[in-house]
Formats: C-alpha cells, structure tokens, sequence
C-alpha cells in the first residue's frame, strides 16, 4: 500500500541518537530548567549549521536526517547527529553550553548507533528503530556517576576503546568551570578549529583568559582524542 501524504517515511542503516537527561533537575527551579532546555536546543542547531558550514559539508542534507530536537519529560531530550566519528564532539558541545550556565547545570548524555527510520504523520514526528532503542536504553542504565555513554547496533573492533575514551572525556569535561565550558563550547563548533585570538574575539576575553581556561580545561587530551576518533572515521 502506497504510504500517503500525511505518512511518510525514510529509513536510515546509520543514524546517531543523542537521548539526554538534566542531572539533579529537581533542583532547578521552573525558570532555570526552562533555561536549560532552551540552550541544549539552542546548542543543537547551532553546531548542526556549522556542520553543514564547514569545509565540505555543503550538500550534505542527507547525513543528517531533519528531526530536529525534541524535549520530553519535562528534563530530557533528544536529537540526531549526522556522522557517528563526530558523536564525542557533539557530546561535548551539548555539555560546554549547557555547563556555560553554571555549576548546577549538566547532563547525561546516551549516544545511539545504528539503523532507525524517521516519518510524519498528521504534522507530527515519529522516530524508531535500533539506533534510538540503544540511545533511550543506555541513558536508563547510565548510574549515578557517568554523563557519557556510547552502544552501537554492529559495535566496531575499536569499541571498548571509544568506551574508554568517552569514559576519559566525561572525567575531563565534568570539572570544567562555567568559564572553561564557554571557551570549549565556541572551540569544539569551529571546523576547522579556530585559534585561541579568534576565540577572544567572540567572546569578548583576553586571549591569555582563553589559554588558561583551555589549558585547566584539557584541551591538550581532547584535542587528541577528538581527532583520534574524527580520522578513524574517515
């Protein structure tokens, strides 16, 4: 049977979900979880422009299926992400705007890997498949103490490695200061990355600020893990 116009469907062999939660958001008031969740959508679009910005991403549509950010629950949310060797970068990303609100702000983050299917029905989006069951799961068995979680649907020989450098990644990122994660947050969206004078620039901060949040941040170590994972994908 033909799907109709008000049902229609794409199906994907690889999509990355990001399923989220706010830690400890029964602590935040009405005005700050509603902050919160405004920045984490605000983030979402902003570094899915740069990716469609950067040097070779025009035309890419097709990476990044339109689904666009979604909150549920009052605290949670969801979104997708265009190529799974990017996953630790937009991790990252969502976490630094979030963290760049203050110390009470963080988030778990459950990255899914696998085949799904995206459709419409009646205006509204309806999502499905492995690569969203892994992201929902993951973030249900994430426990106390982790932020980062990654699964795939065909897990890769590197798995237990990009486990290990996520687990790294969170220790790194969950000590970064509100300042710290604002820096982070405008290096980690520029592709190709931009330099510590760029970086003042935008925001309004000397460049020896920028240095010394970069250098207590572990810019070094994510630098490199960051790139690790990005060339692998290639």
């Amino acid at each position: 049977m033909p799907q109709s116009q008000s049902q229609r469907r794409r199906d994907y062999a690889e999509i990355v979900v990001f399923t989220g939660d706010l830690v400890a958001s029964s602590k935040l008031s009405p005005d700050q979880l509603g902050q919160a969740m405004a920045t984490l959508e605000e983030a979402y679009g902003d570094v899915s422009r740069a990716w469609a910005a950067r040097p070779g991403g025009a035309g890419n549509s097709a990476e990044a299926p339109d689904y666009g950010f979604s909150a549920f629950r009052g605290d949670s949310w969801q979104c997708l992400g265009p190529d799974p060797a990017f996953a630790l970068r937009w991790a990252l990303i969502l976490r630094a705007r979030l963290g760049a609100l203050g110390r009470a702000f963080d988030t778990r983050i459950s990255v899914g890997i696998g085949s799904g299917w995206l459709s419409e029905q009646d205006g509204r989006a309806i999502a499905s498949g492995p690569a969203f069951e892994l992201s929902g799961r993951g973030l249900d068995s994430i426990g106390q103490n982790r932020r980062l979680a990654i699964a795939w649907e065909k897990p890769p020989r590197e798995a237990p490695l990009i486990r290990a450098v996520f687990a790294l990644a969170d220790e790194i990122s969950r000590n970064w200061t509100p300042g710290q994660a604002r820096v982070f947050a405008r290096l980690l969206v520029g592709m190709p990355r931009p330099s510590q004078e760029t970086l003042a620039g935008a925001l309004d901060i000397t460049q020896q600020t920028v240095a010394t949040h970069l250098a207590g941040g572990g810019d070094w170590a994510l630098r490199e893990a960051l790139e690790a994972l990005e060339r692998e994908g290639q």
